[in-house]
This record gives structure tokens, C-alpha cells and sequence, in this order.
């Protein structure tokens, strides 16, 4: 049958751009050049998110530094709790987690499918290959599905509409419960224990727990 093979690209960036203005689509491409190209060098030196970056600006760094570096996104999270800046509104958090959430799951993905043809099983058989396709394509459906959520939250915020984007942020809750769990299982599965040990800690939820009402 020939071996089986899988790009870690599943779905192209233009498509998941495909929401965002000209201007945020450039600025997320910057944002995904400076990570790529090295970012900071310890995630806990990470720098603070610049302030009048607008929401869009701040979700698109949230996601492309967890895709980038796992640990990276959560130290990022944290920024608000040691910095002088006021609290960040739930619904505006919710959203930026979520963007982290799918930059995690594009993270394994990429990851997860070298590991996976380094160690030869997308050829040792039918089964074994489709069985770990199927797992990343889940992941890459589940990262695609919170990224449009996040990006309709910025949508919905940007506008005022906050009891609308408040119901909406609400049901995607599941979903991103469902898509982290997946990201431990495929993770385990393909970079070992050590790595979600270190990068995926038990207690980091995928969304927060506030009122977004």
C-alpha cells in the first residue's frame, strides 16, 4: 500500500487567517516570525504584552507564542497577576485562552507528527498508521474550531455585545475542555510523558473560571 505520510502543515495558515482583517493577519504574521525566529530566549523572561494592542493583537500573541513554546503561552497568562496593568476583563481572558489553547494543540500537532515519522509509524503498518492520523486530525478539527471562537469573541467584544459574546464563550467551554484533554492524549501518546510533564501541567486549565456575564 505504500508508506503512509502526513504534513505537519494540516491546515494552511490562510485559512485560519481567513477572519482577521489585513492588518491583524500582518501582525500575526509578525508575531509568528519573531517566535519562530527565537522569541525570548526563557519563557520566563517573557516581555508584557504591549498595552493599547487591542484585543485581536493580544490573541494573536497568545496563540502563536503557545504554538511556539507551550510553556511560553502560560507564562503570558500570568503576566497580569505581577504587573501594575488592571485586570484583564473575563471575557477578553477568555478569549486569549483560548488562542493559547489552539496554539498548544498546533504545537503537538507539528511536533507530535516528527516524532511520529522519526520513529517510522506512519510505515509499520495500515493500522498503526491511521490510528495516529486520526489523532492529529482530530486535533488540528478541535484547534480550528477554538481558534474561530476566539476570533468571533474578539468579534463580538469589539462590537459591545458582550451578553452575546458571553453566551457564546459559554458553550465553547466544552469544546476546549475536550480539545485540551485530546492535546494530553495525543501528547503522551507521541512526545512521552517527561515532555507533557513539562510543557502541560495537570492543573492548567484550557479557559478560565470567572463570570463572563
Amino acid at each position: 500500500m505504500g508508506d503512509c505520510q502526513i504534513s505537519p502543515v494540516l491546515i494552511p495558515s490562510g485559512i485560519l487567517d481567513a477572519f482577521w482583517t489585513a492588518e491583524e493577519t500582518s501582525f500575526r504574521g509578525k508575531a509568528r516570525e519573531y517566535f519562530r525566529d527565537g522569541g525570548p530566549r526563557q519563557p520566563s523572561t517573557a516581555p508584557a504584552i504591549p498595552s493599547g494592542l487591542g484585543l485581536s493583537g493580544r490573541v494573536s500573541i497568545f496563540e502563536e507564542a503557545a504554538r511556539h513554546d507551550p510553556r511560553l503561552g502560560r507564562d503570558l497568562l500570568a503576566w497580569p497577576a505581577v504587573s501594575a496593568d488592571p485586570p484583564p476583563d473575563p471575557l477578553e481572558s477568555r478569549a486569549c485562552r483560548l488562542a493559547r489553547l489552539a496554539g498548544i494543540a498546533a504545537h503537538v500537532v507539528e511536533a507530535g507528527a516528527r516524532a511520529a515519522r522519526e520513529r517510522g509509524s506512519f510505515s509499520s503498518s495500515l493500522m498503526g498508521c491511521r490510528e495516529i492520523q486520526e489523532s492529529l486530525a482530530g486535533l488540528v478539527s478541535g484547534a480550528g474550531l477554538v481558534h474561530f471562537a476566539a476570533c468571533r469573541l474578539c468579534r463580538l467584544l469589539e462590537k459591545g455585545e458582550r451578553d452575546q459574546a458571553g453566551r457564546e464563550s459559554a458553550l465553547t467551554e466544552a469544546k476546549a475542555r475536550t480539545l485540551a484533554a485530546d492535546v494530553r492524549t495525543v501528547a503522551l501518546s507521541l512526545l512521552g510523558e517527561s515532555w507533557v510533564e513539562a510543557n502541560l501541567p495537570a492543573d492548567d486549565p484550557p479557559s478560565d473560571q470567572e463570570r463572563t456575564s
